[in-house]
């Protein structure tokens, strides 16, 4: 008997726009972008290591703040060799502001790599940003399209809406499948001519009318060909897979005053706040009632030396990261002799508000800090 015949099931093809669909968005993206582009301190400029520079600040910071940020940045640092040519601790003190630090330390690294083995310029190929520190697939695709005219798209969250919708992504679009459809079509996409103008006005799309919610389908200029716009479903996507709460952590601190000066210590430069000075602290994940004795004593004489006990808590204050919860808890320390000799070198000084103001200090610290100003010392404390 001869065994009966069964098709094989058919793999549904992902979904994507035509050729022609494409270069309909493409006409129509880039005429919207020439008369409704934003104005922005960066726009325009023709120098890749500023345009850089602006890309790294753009990411994951709010573009307003950037926009006050960026100008005193490039007048501090205007060449990328200048950049190389300073400490780290001066980049992290003129970032202060913009969060997630470990951008500054990838920036500073990449400037130093350049500056020793590519003779202070950036590369124009994609796949030689991509061996660069901090140059993931975005800042690569970015900095390669703007600044070089290359043929690369620069895919970010807000890219990932505007594509989702385009095409009307069923599926979570931060998934491997997802994502791998989003850059597929991000790349066929991306016009031969102007890259960089595409790019930018699909992220002015996004800000502007492609919204996360309540999107403005009504104004877009690629609403004919949008999928997710004609199927009604635009305010669905994109799909997103539900995420873990971040981690919570609890950080114990001691603040320490002498002759109207507090206690820092610098953090290692690698991990979070890497680089950064702060009241002495102690990290531990979850909630504990309070810190562990023999720990606290141990950072106590290694920040402040001997001479000195903990008070009571005197402050606390949560922040929430991307990916932590940090609660913040500051105990008052003591000294219990007349002297007050801390041991001395480099990841430790007493600041006085004068180096405040010039030190790198994240910005959760400083709200630390003006947490105990404000609850504690005001009109009454040394410091203040």
């Amino acid at each position: 008997m001869s065994k009966q015949y069964r098709p094989k099931k058919q793999t549904p093809s992902p979904p994507s726009l035509t050729p022609v669909v494409r270069q309909w968005i493409r006409a129509k993206l880039l005429k919207w972008y020439d008369s409704e582009k934003r104005a922005f301190p960066w726009r325009g400029e023709k120098d890749p290591y500023r345009i850089w520079v602006s890309e790294v600040m753009l990411q994951q910071t709010r573009t307003d703040t950037v926009q006050g940020r960026y100008p005193a940045f490039i007048s501090r640092f205007p060449t990328l060799a200048s950049l190389a040519d300073s400490p780290l601790e001066a980049v992290l003190a003129e970032w202060q502001g913009l969060g997630y630090y470990s951008r500054a330390r990838n920036l500073h690294r990449a400037a130093r790599i350049m500056a020793e083995t590519r003779g202070g310029k950036l590369p124009g190929d994609k796949k030689a940003l991509r061996a660069l520190p901090g140059f993931g697939p975005y800042m690569a695709g970015a900095v390669s399209s703007i600044a070089f005219g290359g043929r690369s798209s620069a895919v970010d969250g807000n890219a990932v809406r505007v594509l989702s919708r385009l095409i009307d992504l069923a599926g979570p679009a931060d998934n491997p499948s997802g994502k791998k459809i989003i850059e597929l079509e991000a790349e066929a996409l991306v016009p031969p001519s102007r890259p960089g103008d595409f790019n930018q006005a699909v992220m002015d799309l996004s800000a502007g009318v492609c919204l996360p919610r309540a999107p403005r389908c009504h104004v877009c200029p690629i609403a004919k060909h949008c999928a997710a716009a004609r199927a009604g479903t635009a305010a669905l996507r994109p799909v997103k897979t539900k995420k873990k709460p971040p981690l919570e952590v609890t950080v114990f601190q001691l603040w320490a005053e002498d002759q109207k000066s507090i206690r820092l210590t610098r953090r290692e430069e690698t991990g979070l706040f890497g680089g950064m000075w702060e009241l002495p602290g102690l990290m531990v994940e979850g909630r504990p009632d309070s810190p562990d004795k023999k720990a606290m004593t141990n950072l106590r004489r290694a920040a402040l030396g001997a001479g000195w006990k903990t008070g009571k808590e005197i402050a606390r204050l949560v922040r929430t990261l991307t990916h932590r919860k940090i609660l913040f808890v500051v105990y008052r320390a003591l000294s219990d002799t007349g002297t007050k000799k801390a041991p001395s070198g480099e990841a430790a000084l007493w600041a006085s508000k004068e180096d405040l103001a010039a030190l790198p200090i994240s910005t959760a610290q400083r709200a630390v800090i003006d947490v105990v100003r404000e609850e504690e010392f005001e009109g009454q404390g040394n410091f203040f």
